[in-house]
């Protein structure tokens, strides 16, 4: 009797050693992934220094980069669907919201950006120009596609959310001419 105990004893006390670990139980992330880099913060400021590299008042309209190396696809479909809404006639948009300016009076080459990391891997590049006249403050959520990085959204004093106006600013002009938003 002392001999099956001990035998069941022993097969209890090694079946408990092949469990596995509760599922509550997680590893600690690794910093490489909870963290942006060094090098994403270096490649998004050299992705924001090509586009504003044609911001300047001797370039022409060839420097300006195609929407498409520039914004996401979800930022360009709120673009378009505003212009769609007002058939041709001015939308939200009037203007370029990368200067948040019509013309590019100023050389926006010599922005200066304070690049921080956010959630999901998105970066925030506050951007500024300390010109006394035109002075330039914008918020850029930048977004990586791909193996580059394009803008997401779009914050300045008058508009916390380029992304969120777009899509208020296009509901409201469907609503206008009775279609569905």
């Amino acid at each position: 009797m002392k001999t099956l105990t001990s035998t069941a004893l022993l097969l209890l006390a090694l079946t408990g050693c092949n469990k596995e670990a509760p599922a509550t139980v997680t590893s600690e992330p690794s910093q490489a992934t909870t963290s942006t880099s060094a090098q994403d913060i270096s490649n998004a400021r050299s992705f924001l220094s090509h586009i504003y590299a044609g911001y300047h008042p001797d370039a022409g309209l060839d420097a300006i980069l195609p929407d498409e190396a520039v914004y996401t696809p979800a930022l360009i479909a709120a673009m378009q669907a505003n212009s769609d809404a007002y058939a041709g006639e001015v939308g939200y948009l009037d203007g370029d919201p990368l200067c948040d300016c019509q013309d590019t009076a100023q050389d926006l080459r010599q922005l200066s950006f304070d690049i921080q990391p956010l959630a999901d891997g998105q970066l925030r590049a506050s951007a500024q120009l300390d010109d006394p006249e035109h002075p330039l403050q914008l918020q850029l959520t930048l977004q990586r596609q791909g193996g580059s990085w394009r803008i997401a959204d779009i914050a300045n004093a008058r508009a916390p959310s380029l992304l969120q106006a777009l899509e208020r600013d296009t509901a409201t002009a469907k609503q206008a001419a009775g279609q569905a938003p």
